[in-house]
């Protein structure tokens, strides 16, 4: 039986059985009405023992977007993708699956449609590359919501997805700040010294992580006091030089007797379990470990509740990893192989066996057979294999970490980073994409990705600016760094073993060169603060491929520049030895500024077009739209350093512009009490010069700094015309 619901005027679902409440729908879908019927929009179906199978065929001129975290094309046609959450250290183009499950996506042609498939099983979808003309994608349950969604624009699409799934999560403002990470940094004396040297370099930074080496025999919620003697106190002077820390989070709970984590959840049956009842035990880096059950309400309030004495320590911002879940092996995998080896050690000649004996050892991490062998108990009292909600398990570890801080901070906001997710996690969570390389092929993997995560909800994300394996290069950092300023989470990460990326590790013209870019970025925040909030309020993505923007054919090929805000658009470099790019400019005039910091302008005019654009090293191709303004500030050592006073607009006026510039205290939740501002900016072209005025809407209870707004307004030929306001 199919029930079919009419959600929104343009939204409809189809109901297959009776599907698992995954929590990714925030629309309370059983209060309405409901038939049933035999035939769905769109697909043709077929309806099997354990799975449903739904067929399209695609025309000649259908693109595929969306499915967040994948590998492929903007345009994903032409590759299979498997929403199976999946933890790959290597992101190489034939992957199909990544370590989020993101089944949303939009088919653009002469109908244009997006569908979501609700199931937190294994999903297969094959965009056309086992038949070039179908799309065939196999469910791997016969209990399924699959929302259908109808409109000629895809921005319209993606509104009426966001409003079905929720809104995305706010960090506070100094999460869009310079972030630093490396696996790891081992000690509270080398902590320190990368604080020291950010600030006696003049770079501005406002988080540093923690990977795993802080905690005590990797054992989660605690800290090993001979490496971080007197963590609170450490806490504390970070804090004081405008530092914020942030420690990994992973679930995998270390068996080890005494050990308080292991003791409770082991007491209270807490853990996921094995068909006989028993703990189920895998192997990552504490050893053998167990793995809370976050499928149970229960589970999640005492997870929640463990980050109690961190955040009492000051820190506010958490990063889960390993939560797909990561499995290393299990012990039965491990017995299976050494009997393997034990039998090849039997033949006389076993060479050939080297593949068997390399394929066992890839294939002990991560086996589906694992994951089909363990259950959690809902709250409920059902039992279901894990195998069957595999997706949700970051979701799940994620919420509870979400819950247990907004518990814990109260009205002050919080920074998480999830590794794994499931659509519906971006309303309490954020993710970074996951262990790429230092190769320049993830740079535009990372430009695609922005823009197809961005579709699925999740605004703010980013990529590990440098690549986390392998050595890099101090061209490919800067020219990541250059991305990394277009990309809300900004967070340079490199790996154990690798060559050490912060912004001084490489010479000196380097350190000077990732200065001015990380300057330019804090120079941006108003701009990117703004428009993120206005992303949400207007469920309007922050990321837009140009394509969604300016209606021309032509602009469908261009996945390597997009609208980052209203007035931006990025065309960053993401090949080595580069002196410039080609760029296609949309529909109107553009202002093109190459950056080499926040204090210059070499800017010059461009009528749309595609044009090779010459750019150096130290120069961060910037186009301002026609008729657009960019709000920025004096860049400061980290976010809230001193109170912004004085804003300059930067603007490419040929006619007339505006500008809501959006400003809360960016640490509270208080702006959904009204405590807000909104500036509204314009500027008109008059008899060869410019008005300009604003006026602005500012609630009682919180009050703006900014008494000065400074404007720099280029016309059609590149002249500029300088004006100050004061308020």
């Amino acid at each position: 039986m199919i029930k079919k619901y009419e959600i929104f005027k343009n939204i409809t679902l189809f109901r297959f059985g009776d599907p698992f409440k995954t929590g990714a729908v925030v629309v309370d879908v059983d209060q309405i009405n409901f038939k049933e019927v035999k035939d769905i929009y769109l697909f043709d179906k077929n309806v099997g023992l354990d799975k449903v199978v739904f067929n399209k065929t695609l025309s000649a001129g259908d693109s595929i977007y969306g499915l967040g975290e994948n590998l492929g094309s903007l345009n994903k046609r032409g590759k299979i993708y498997r929403c199976y959450s999946s933890d790959d250290f290597l992101h190489t183009p034939e992957k199909e699956a990544l370590y989020g499950s993101h089944p949303f996506f939009i088919i653009d042609g002469d109908e244009t449609v997006g569908v979501f498939i609700d199931s937190p099983s294994e999903i297969k979808i094959d965009a056309g590359f086992k038949d070039t003309n179908l799309l065939s994608i196999e469910v791997s349950s016969t209990d399924i919501d699959l929302y259908i969604f109808r409109s000629k624009n895809k921005i319209d699409i993606i509104g009426s997805f966001l409003s079905l799934v929720g809104t995305p999560y706010i960090p506070p403002k100094w999460a869009f700040g310079y972030q630093q990470c490396r696996w790891s940094y081992p000690n509270r004396e080398t902590v320190e010294s990368i604080g020291n040297q950010f600030r006696s370099l003049d770079i501005p930074c406002d988080v540093i992580y923690l990977d795993i080496d802080y905690m005590k025999d990797y054992k989660v919620f605690t800290v090993d006091e001979n490496k971080f003697p007197d963590f609170e106190d450490f806490i504390a002077k970070m804090l004081e030089k405008g530092f914020k820390i942030a420690p990994i989070i992973d679930p995998g709970v270390k068996i080890e007797d005494g050990y308080e984590v292991y003791e409770e959840g082991k007491s209270k049956g807490y853990f996921c379990k094995k068909e006989n009842g028993s703990d189920f035990v895998g192997m990552v880096w504490p050893g053998a470990t167990c793995y809370p059950d976050f499928a149970n309400s229960k589970v999640r309030e005492w997870w929640g509740e463990l980050y109690t004495e961190m955040v009492k320590s000051g820190i506010c911002a958490f990063w889960n990893d390993m939560n797909e879940p990561a499995i290393f092996f299990t012990p039965d995998g491990l017995k299976n192989f050494y009997s393997l080896v034990d039998k090849i050690k039997e033949k006389k000649d076993p060479g050939f066996d080297f593949f068997s004996i390399k394929d066992a050892v890839n294939g002990l991490s991560n086996k589906r057979e694992d994951y089909q062998s363990f259950f959690h108990n809902l709250d409920d009292g059902k039992v279901i294999c894990h195998d069957k909600i595999h997706n949700l398990y970051g979701f799940f570890m994620a919420l509870a970490t979400s819950d247990g801080l907004k518990k814990l901070l109260g009205n002050k906001r919080y920074l998480l980073l999830s590794r794994s997710s499931y659509i519906g996690a971006h309303r309490f969570t954020s993710i970074w994409m996951g262990d790429n390389q230092s190769w320049w092929e993830h740079i535009i993997v990372n430009i695609r990705m922005l823009q197809s995560l961005n579709m699925c909800g999740f605004f703010y994300t980013g990529a590990d600016i440098g690549g986390f394996g392998c050595n890099s290069s101090a061209e490919l950092v800067i020219r990541w760094s250059q991305l990394g300023i277009f990309s809300p989470l900004f967070r340079n990460h490199s790996a154990l073993g690798t060559r050490n990326q912060e912004p001084w590790a490489f010479d000196s013209a380097t350190t000077d060169i990732i200065r001015d870019i990380i300057k330019f970025r804090y120079a941006l925040i108003p701009y990117i603060y703004s428009e993120y909030l206005k992303s949400i309020i207007n469920s309007r993505c922050l990321i837009l491929p140009v394509s969604f923007v300016f209606d021309d054919p032509i602009l469908k090929n261009i996945e390597d520049q997009f609208m980052f805000g209203e007035s931006i658009m990025a065309a960053p470099i993401y090949t080595p030895n580069s002196g410039g790019r080609y760029v296609t400019l949309p529909d109107v005039k553009w202002l093109c500024w190459k950056v080499k910091n926040f204090d210059d302008r070499d800017v010059s005019v461009y009528n749309p077009g595609s044009y090779f654009i010459n750019c150096e090293l130290d120069e961060t191709l910037t186009f301002v739209k026609e008729n657009s303004i960019v709000v920025l500030m004096r860049p400061q050592n980290y976010v809230g350093e001193k109170k912004i006073t004085e804003l300059l607009a930067v603007a490419f006026v040929t006619d007339r512009a505006s500008y809501m510039y959006y400003d809360d205290d960016g640490e509270t939740y208080d702006f959904q009490k009204g405590k807000f501002i909104n500036l509204n900016i314009f500027i008109e072209k008059s008899d060869g010069d410019y008005e300009v005025y604003f006026n602005d809407e500012e609630s009682a209870e919180y009050k703006n700094d900014i008494r000065t707004i400074k404007f720099e307004i280029y016309d059609e030929n590149g002249r500029v015309f300088t004006k100050i306001i004061s308020r």
